[in-house]
């Protein structure tokens, strides 16, 4: 593999696992090709074999409301304490107790493994690591609810090296509406649970609004995946009147071309993301890939990325997994491993030059011009 084909990821989830499940990092897995929570998809050896360089390595502490919408889970955080704990003390505080307890995670995994992987601060750091030969790991957070309304814990996050934020997720929260991001086929939801309404007409909120002014302000990454549509415009709107030139990005998803979901970014959220010189990381999961799900992403993936570059040029292209999030990926792309079918896919349909700007280099331009000092 070229040294230049290595791949950054905007989004995996193995701090929510080694949190919560106590899955070792350090340790390799074998994870099915298919929907299945318990296990561990993103893995040192998983990452390495894949050719991954950096992963954005994200903080998700699960919503109260998921046991209002679905009471059978007050029965499963019996299992898991951290479960239970997460459900019943404050978010910020669990954000902070997950992002250091991953931390130390990966200092366990070099004293049994090598230095072959750290946590990078800053972009620069990033870029040392890197340089290096080893992987970087930026601290990222899912869900403006960890904020508590409170704009003094952005800062605080970001002063631990946080980098980004998506600020939607599955519920409402202080700073944003929502989509519905739970898909319909999951089991709950043919049992009649999980179906809250959702208001895609509102967006963000006043104190949302200052969250991504002050995002944009001190170079946090604003990420808009989950957000309704009118959450969306009013970034764009923000950004555009910004002092300082920043990109948004939307880091899983598909594209509403081909899996029409309120979720998905249409032509016009492709161009608006691609003016802000941002992304659009595209999901390891056949739901949010292609309506009616197909579990084959060969197809699914050059028919997205054709869409984006022909919506947003070649620059707007990334990829963002979700592995280790509550996910169904693809067969042939089940875990960090697969980067090896994806570059080979990618390189059958597209130039060296390209497949390097697809896999690393429009994430890593994100990074640069989105995260720290402008």
């Amino acid at each position: 593999m070229s040294s230049n084909l290595g791949v950054i990821d905007l989004h995996v989830h193995p701090m929510l696992k080694t949190w919560m499940v106590n899955h070792k990092f350090w340790k390799s897995h074998n994870p099915p090709g298919f929907m299945f929570p318990p296990c561990m998809r993103t893995d040192l050896d998983a990452l390495m074999d894949g050719g991954v360089k950096a992963i954005l390595s994200t903080c998700y502490i699960i919503e109260r409301g998921l046991l209002d919408d679905a009471p059978p889970l007050k029965f499963i955080q019996k299992l898991y304490p951290r479960l239970e704990r997460m459900f019943s003390e404050e978010p910020d505080d669990m954000c902070r107790e997950q992002l250091n307890l991953f931390k130390k995670h990966l200092e366990e995994t070099r004293r049994l493994r090598g230095d072959k992987i750290r946590i990078a601060e800053s972009y620069s750091e990033m870029q040392r690591i890197m340089s290096e030969g080893k992987i970087a790991v930026v601290q990222s957070i899912e869900g403006a609810h960890v904020l508590r309304g409170k704009i003094e814990n952005l800062h605080d996050f970001f002063n631990r090296g946080v980098a980004h934020m998506i600020v939607p997720h599955f519920y409402p929260n202080e700073a944003t509406f929502t989509v519905d991001a739970i898909p319909e086929n999951m089991p709950l939801r043919k049992l009649g649970l999980l179906n809250r309404k959702y208001d895609l007409e509102k967006g963000l909120t006043e104190f949302g609004r200052e969250v991504v002014d002050q995002m944009l302000e001190m170079g946090m990454i604003v990420d808009m995946t989950h957000g309704t549509p009118m959450m969306r415009q009013h970034c764009y709107d923000i950004a555009r009147g910004h002092a300082k030139k920043r990109p948004l990005i939307m880091s899983h998803v598909g594209v509403y071309r081909y899996a029409p979901y309120a979720m998905n970014p249409n032509e016009k959220d492709i161009r608006a993301i691609a003016d802000t010189g941002g992304v659009v990381g595209i999901i390891a999961m056949d739901y949010w890939l292609k309506k009616p799900e197909v579990h084959s992403c060969k197809e699914i993936l050059i028919d997205t990325i054709n869409h984006l570059v022909q919506h947003g040029g070649e620059d707007v292209v990334a990829f963002g997994s979700d592995f280790d999030g509550f996910t169904g990926p693809p067969a042939e792309w089940k875990s960090p491993r697969d980067y090896n079918f994806v570059r080979e896919l990618l390189l059958k349909h597209y130039t060296e030059k390209q497949t390097e700007k697809f896999l690393n280099g429009n994430a890593d331009r994100v990074l640069r011009d989105g995260w720290g000092k402008a």
